[in-house]
């Protein structure tokens, strides 16, 4: 994946983000979810940039995710029978 230049500000209070608040949670082929925190407002901030035939893509939402949190869910991923049976449970709290 190319060098990119990520968003370099918090979109909350427009501090620049310091290298040792960016984490890289996930890297795949053409993928990369990144972490940031704001040490300024503690604001955070996830970050999905992919990578394809139509160029480079990113997404990013303002999270409630704390530093402790990221240990505790890399790896963990939602599959189909975790969607069935939410889906269940759902059904029967009907």
């Amino acid at each position: 994946m190319p060098n990119l230049q990520i968003m370099s500000k918090c979109p909350m209070c427009d501090f620049k983000y310091e290298k040792d608040n960016i984490r890289i949670i996930e890297k795949k082929e053409g993928l990369i979810t990144l972490y940031m925190n704001c040490t300024q407002c503690k604001s955070s901030l996830m970050m999905v940039i992919m990578t394809g035939a139509l160029g480079i893509t990113s997404v990013s939402t303002m999270t409630d995710i704390v530093e402790d949190d990221i240990e505790r869910i890399s790896g963990n991923s939602i599959d189909y029978d975790d969607v069935l049976e939410m889906h269940r449970f759902l059904e029967e709290c009907k």
